[in-house]
């Protein structure tokens, strides 16, 4: 009981110093999805802070450190830097499939 009490209060004492050991993402887990996702050129799912994008990475300039992203219809392009993402997923085929077919243009 004592051990349990002593870590919670640990880990208060460093929320409160500002020491958070959870870090939200890694850099390299970012990179590795982002390089990914170009090799299988496949289409990602991208949440920021406050709003999400989903399209296909179409530059990612590792100098600056961001990515180009656009949507299924090519006519919305983002550019999105790596410090502010915080969740990459890869968009499963079939939803692709789905909505390049549901904004074909005719």
């Amino acid at each position: 009981m004592r051990q349990t009490f002593k870590l919670v209060l640990d880990k208060l004492h460093g929320f409160l110093n500002g020491n958070d050991d959870n870090p939200q993402i890694e850099d390299n887990s970012l990179t590795t999805m982002i390089e990914q996702a170009i090799q299988k050129k496949a289409a990602v799912h991208v949440i920021l802070a406050e709003t999400s994008f989903t399209g296909d990475i179409v530059k990612y300039d590792t100098s600056r450190k961001q990515i180009i992203v656009k949507n299924f219809t090519r006519n919305v392009t983002r550019i999105i830097r790596i410090g502010d993402i915080r969740r990459i997923r890869f968009v499963p085929s079939t939803v692709e499939k789905a909505q390049k077919s549901l904004f074909k243009k005719e």
